[in-house]
């Protein structure tokens, strides 16, 4: 037997089911945008030249953890001045970000969007204060490392075969003892190309070094492994220089980038954008100067090499070289 519910009955069984669904929807809003932390959470600030693909809710990481969210972004007070993210941090993390930490702006895999990447710091750091302004660094845009990529393949497979031909011929006809192969095999270009032993590369004692030394800002924007219009005429306009020590039998040639340990931060970001300069500057050479040719069908090395914040390998005596450079080497042997 059933019977109807009063007018009352009805609004009061309607208010109890609002009430369900609005509690339960909170809750999905509150786990889906991970703001669970926000009763025990301390907040940072950053500022970028430009934040393309962030926004409020983009997620933040420590060491690939997700720890927390921008809560809000602040425009530049100037034109060209600094794009400020605030974000709020689980609270647990205190402990771990330091006044030293560095942040970045980073690509969630090859086709996600972006995170807020923040490098923690060193012990030498002080736990973070709240609302304290972080360091960023700049981020290379994933493009541009497929742009990088893409062209030292298409510039380096051919010269490499024929440069294998070569060496392999130069084994044969120098094979007199087991110890001269294997201290050739050794010195051959493609191999020293695999293994770019910086000290191997750098120092040679048999050999004369024509040394041309650029600065960071004079090719590049600071960070960046891009050429600029006027780094671009600045090799253009020592090119020739390099091509006559080049016509020296058996010369070859190394571009080695170095960044400023001071101002470098993360160690394999330094190693991977000096690595990304050197093999920029080193491919304008070869595209527009065609620098790799030794003759009709021969080919001289050119070898990229990025030191990263590793310091440079034999005895310096110059102590003026700017720390974040550009150097492009030419080696003559000296028989």
């Amino acid at each position: 037997m059933s019977r109807s519910l009063s007018r009352w009955q009805a609004v009061l069984l309607g208010a109890v089911v609002l009430l369900g669904l609005g509690l339960g929807g909170a809750g999905l809003f509150l786990v889906g945008s991970r703001t669970w932390f926000a009763g025990d959470s301390f907040h940072v600030r950053a500022g970028f030249k430009g934040i393309q693909g962030v926004e409020e809710g983009t997620r933040v990481r420590v060491q690939g953890i997700n720890v927390g969210q921008v809560v809000g972004i602040d425009q530049p007070v100037t034109p060209g001045g600094d794009v400020v993210l605030r974000l709020r941090i689980d609270g647990k993390m205190r402990s771990l970000i330091r006044s030293d930490a560095v942040v970045q702006i980073v690509g969630d895999g090859l086709i996600g969007g972006k995170v807020i990447e923040i490098h923690p710091g060193t012990d030498k750091g002080t736990p973070v204060a709240d609302n304290a302004v972080l360091a960023s660094r700049p981020s290379m845009e994933l493009a541009e490392v497929l742009g990088d990529l893409k062209e030292t393949m298409s510039r380096e497979v051919v010269p490499t075969l024929e440069q294998a031909r070569t060496s392999m011929r130069q084994v044969g006809d120098a094979a007199d003892s087991f110890g001269k192969t294997s201290d050739a095999v050794r010195k051959l270009p493609i191999i020293r190309d695999k293994d770019k032993d910086p000290r191997a590369l750098l120092v040679r004692p048999d050999c004369e070094r024509v040394r041309t030394v650029f600065t960071e800002s004079e090719l590049f924007e600071p960070g960046r492994s891009a050429l600029t219009a006027p780094g671009k005429q600045r090799l253009d306009g020592v090119a020739d220089k390099f091509k006559g020590s080049l016509k020296h039998n058996g010369a070859d040639l190394v571009v080695v980038a170095c960044a400023d340990p001071k101002a470098a931060g993360d160690h394999a970001l330094a190693r991977t954008l000096t690595e990304s300069q050197s093999t920029a500057v080193a491919n304008y050479l070869k595209e527009h100067h065609s620098i790799q040719k030794a003759g009709w069908v021969t080919w001289r090395e050119v070898t990229p090499l990025g030191l990263g914040t590793d310091p440079y390998p034999g005895e310096e005596k110059d102590t003026k070289l700017p720390p974040a450079r550009v150097e492009v080497l030419v080696f003559v042997p000296q028989k």
